[in-house]
């Protein structure tokens, strides 16, 4: 493999890129804000479940599985932290879209989130 010759400007500007990014790296994570949501479901995950069992030991109890008709319901929450602790749960009605959660930021999270040093730009938030 051949070694890749750097102009002195190149391993200038390479330097100084590694300067600034140590210099700015504990600033950095005072502005991130970290935010996730997830459903709970009441009664456990709806996923397929398997039992192991001998033959003709199908419907003993010990083997069957309690269901609930409709699923028994669950619940959307949202919740966030950053460098200066962490935020509070949110419990979020209906479905999440783009909008709701653009909706959210520019209302809500201001009032339930740990305070960073990023300008108070939630509005413009488009990420996750």
């Amino acid at each position: 493999m051949e070694k890749v010759q750097h102009s002195i400007a190149v391993q200038k500007n390479i330097a100084a890129r590694l300067k600034f990014a140590k210099e700015h790296l504990d600033h950095y994570w005072q502005n991130i804000l970290w935010a996730g949501e997830t459903k709970i479901e009441l009664f456990g995950k709806n996923t397929q479940h398997y039992v192991w069992r001998k033959k003709g030991t199908a419907h003993q109890y010990q083997n069957l599985i309690p269901t609930v008709k409709h699923g028994g319901g669950s619940i959307m929450v949202w919740g966030c932290f950053a460098a200066s602790g962490p935020g509070r749960i949110v419990v979020i009605d209906g479905k999440i879209n783009s909008r709701v959660y653009q909706d959210f930021f520019a209302g809500k999270c201001k009032t339930i989130c740990p305070p960073t040093e990023a300008p108070q730009r939630m509005g413009d938030a488009t990420g996750q």
